[in-house]
């Protein structure tokens, strides 16, 4: 049962890398709930004492300057500390509460694009999953950084209708049967080869993806695959398509280094079983 505090003691600035900061918002993310559980991997170790909750937010500089930080403990409440590396100056024309809900789906996408998948100008790109917040914000950032093609694919029909109008070239609905969506991806495929994937969802959705991209008995365009489901460094990685029919070869990015090291070759008729278990 969750147990509780009457109040916290007021944070205290403990070095010169950090600031106080009136707090004016901060979300919370599925990942503030799993930490609070206990259910997130990083506090599987913990010994749970009462601690403020939330990891980011928007506040005030004693200088009256609104920023937007990464907390050093808890964000949600009234005060907090931050360090000046991890804050950034807000533009005066986002609000308080857009400023705060932002960051989470932008590191989420943003990252995966740029850092993971590396996606470069002119490229085409795959998001899988992209009817919720960060898939819609992936599919502008997707532009931003330059992509020529962005495919979504997704379930709730009016979220991919709408995602037309933030950048996304071609949608394709998830609740067609499954020949028609490999047909369909196929033809895309072939029109404009597919540099990227980002995908959100994993699972039978992906193994159809995979379906369609896999080669032939020959060399096939090389994909560089991003799989965002699991929060968590173990499940995250990037495939990259280069073999024959049944065979992929898969590579992963470590957290903290961008150096990629060969995982194996895995057949993909056992993809599923076999991903989880090499990565």
């Amino acid at each position: 049962m969750p147990k509780y505090v009457v109040d916290f003691a007021e944070p205290i600035v403990q070095n010169e890398n950090e600031l106080l900061i009136l707090v004016k918002a901060s979300a919370v993310k599925n990942l503030d709930k799993m930490q609070a559980s206990g259910k997130h991997y990083s506090s599987q170790n913990e010994v749970f004492t009462a601690k403020v909750v939330g990891g980011d937010g928007v506040g005030v500089l004693a200088d009256g300057t609104r920023v937007y930080g990464i907390g050093v403990g808890g964000m949600i409440a009234e005060k907090a500390i931050v360090e000046k590396k991890r804050m950034v100056r807000l533009p005066v024309n986002i609000d308080d509460a857009t400023a705060a809900a932002l960051p989470n789906a932008v590191m989420g996408s943003a990252l995966a694009l740029r850092f993971r998948a590396g996606l470069q100008k002119g490229e085409t790109v795959l998001i899988n999953g992209a009817t919720g917040v960060t898939g819609k914000i992936a599919v502008q950032i997707a532009k931003h950084y330059g992509a020529k093609k962005v495919i979504v694919t997704g379930r709730n029909e009016q979220s991919l209708n709408e995602l037309l109008s933030l950048g996304a070239d071609e949608i394709i609905s998830l609740k067609q049967d499954d020949e028609a969506f490999i047909t369909r991806l196929k033809i895309l495929q072939q029109q404009n080869p597919i540099d990227v994937v980002i995908d959100y969802l994993w699972g039978k959705s992906a193994e159809l993806i995979l379906s369609a991209l896999k080669g032939n008995g020959g060399f096939s365009h090389h994909t560089r695959y991003v799989n965002c489901w699991r929060n968590d460094e173990r499940f995250n990685y990037i495939v990259i398509f280069h073999f024959t029919q049944y065979s992929y070869s898969a590579f992963r990015f470590g957290l903290r280094n961008l150096d990629a090291r060969r995982i194996n070759t895995i057949d993909y008729r056992n993809t599923s079983r076999n991903v989880s278990a090499c990565c």
